[in-house]
């Protein structure tokens, strides 16, 4: 009775006589319900868009009364966050249960700082049970905090203190092992913001942070540490494109995954991408096939690791020439309405994809609706004005832009612009690629391509001209440059035979 009798004092001294929360009171709307609502309609794309909208056209986002009225707009958006209907299907279990973990770890600290301890004593002791079995390491320290100055202040039981003491040098432990294997994998990731082309020395940083981190496996079997050990130990494989190695590192991460309450499937999802990366790389469609299987409905559709998982699908469907399948997928990818909210990096991938699609689709590989066939098609200059990050990437995916753009006007008959193309591709193989580094099947498949010009476009006589080049192409691994982006969305040997049929097209397109 006591806890309760505390939480009837708490809620009566300090509640709000009214819940400032968004959409709680349909029935008499106001203007944070409209802004709400706008924003989910999508109507106001910035701030200053928003200022105009609440406070006139001659209003900027510092207007001082725009920003009052956001900031509160804010604070009722985060009371709702402890509202949320969790029990909705796009909720896993154990996200489910780490969001009442988290709420319950908050009040019963709230609890404690206002001085009423029976409440928070036994909201922490409900709570860091689920905590423990979903490895909530912040939470289950928070909780074992509290319930230790049960043993302490109200009650005197050495057993339970010292049970209290011990789950809090482990939570201590795992939280600080976490907290490194996380600070590793951002010390990775932050090279590849803007370029995804192959950095020597990160495949180096990845090994050596994988070594580091083997060796403190024997101390934590906490879930964050492990999933980090094993993203690392992943980046360490994919980096120097080590197929095999990536396979076994996901599959037993999975596996170590699959068997934690804690697991979530996005996490799962992040091994099951390169599993069907590093297969379709391989060659092996069945096991690639069976991870696009498992990938289906582990993502949010829209978020950002949804996003993840429909790229390497559609790289998969370029890779087994299953065109009509990969323009579905990058038909509901790019036609979402979170599409904008990507990152230009991340929507520059899709632009990519986009100018293979329309290359193919040109090409006849891919069939559309008549209401499709109604759409914009590609001009090849469009597609360079479309990616300026990574068209200053000068070793990493300004290779794919150019080269589909080259193919794009041999398709089209512009020889004299495909033989500028081709010159400058010659050139920029020369400057920025080497015959001995991780781009050797581009410098390769470059080379085989500034053969055409040299050939007066004949299709036989430019097969004999890029034959060694195409040979020496062929001995080489394909290329991959990290997570998940690719250098070859599709294999040169597939691109090359695209351009030997668009010589063999008996029809011009000026």
């Amino acid at each position: 009775m006591k806890a309760l009798r505390e939480l009837v004092d708490i809620v009566t001294k300090h509640k709000k006589k009214q819940m400032e929360v968004i959409g709680l009171d349909k029935d008499s709307p106001n203007r944070y319900d409209e802004f709400y609502d706008l924003l989910v309609a999508e109507q106001l794309p910035t701030e200053r868009d928003a200022a105009q909208y609440f406070f006139g056209k001659d209003k900027s986002a510092s207007f001082t009364q725009y920003r009052n009225f956001r900031n509160k707009f804010f604070r009722r958006l985060v009371n709702a966050v402890f509202l949320l209907d969790i029990k909705k299907p796009m909720f896993s279990e154990s996200q489910n249960a780490m969001y009442h973990i988290r709420k319950n770890a908050v009040a019963a600290r709230i609890l404690a700082a206002k001085g009423a301890t029976h409440a928070a004593v036994e909201l922490a002791e409900k709570t860091i049970k689920p905590a423990i079995q979903y490895e909530a390491t912040l939470e289950i320290l928070e909780l074992a905090r509290i319930i230790k100055s049960k043993y302490i202040l109200l009650t005197d039981n050495h057993k339970k203190l010292l049970e209290a003491k011990a789950i809090i040098d482990k939570s201590l432990l795992d939280l600080n092992l976490s907290v490194k294997a996380e600070s590793l994998y951002y010390d990775i990731i932050r090279y590849y913001n803007t370029s995804r082309s192959t950095k020597p020395e990160v495949a180096a940083l990845a090994e050596k942070y994988k070594i580091k981190l083997e060796k403190e496996l024997p101390e934590s079997e906490s879930y964050r540490f492990r999933f980090f050990y094993f993203t690392i130990a992943k980046l360490a494989c994919t980096t120097r494109h080590d197929y095999r190695g990536s396979l076994k590192v996901c599959k037993e991460a999975i596996a170590d995954l699959e068997k934690r309450k804690a697991a979530t499937p996005p996490a799962i999802a992040a091994f099951l991408h390169p599993t069907l990366v590093a297969a379709t790389m391989l060659g092996q469609f069945e096991k690639a096939e069976a991870a696009a299987t498992q990938l289906e409905g582990l993502n949010l559709p829209g978020s950002h690791n949804w996003y993840k998982g429909m790229e390497v699908l559609v790289f998969f469907r370029l890779h087994q020439q299953n065109y009509q399948e990969a323009y579905r997928v990058f038909k509901q990818a790019r036609n979402h309405k979170r599409f904008s909210h990507l990152s230009a990096a991340n929507q520059e991938q899709w632009y990519l994809f986009e100018a293979y699609v329309h290359l193919l689709i040109a090409m006849g590989k891919i069939k559309r609706s008549e209401t499709e066939e109604k759409r914009l098609k590609l001009r090849p200059a469009r597609l360079l004005n479309q990616v300026p990050l990574f068209s200053k990437d000068k070793r990493g995916l300004n290779i794919p832009i150019l080269i589909v753009h080259a193919i794009y006007l041999l398709h089209l008959h512009r020889y004299e612009e495909a033989y500028d193309r081709m010159q400058a591709l010659e050139k920029y193989a020369g400057r920025h690629l080497k015959a001995t580094d991780d781009n050797y099947r581009s410098y390769c498949f470059i080379k085989a391509l500034s053969k055409i010009p040299d050939a007066d476009y004949n299709p036989e006589a430019a097969q004999r001209a890029a034959a060694d080049l195409l040979r020496e192409m062929g001995q080489q691994l394909l290329q991959f440059a990290d997570t998940p982006h690719e250098v070859e969305n599709m294999p040169y040997e597939h691109l090359w035979a695209l351009a030997m049929e668009t010589l063999m097209r008996p029809d011009r397109i000026i």
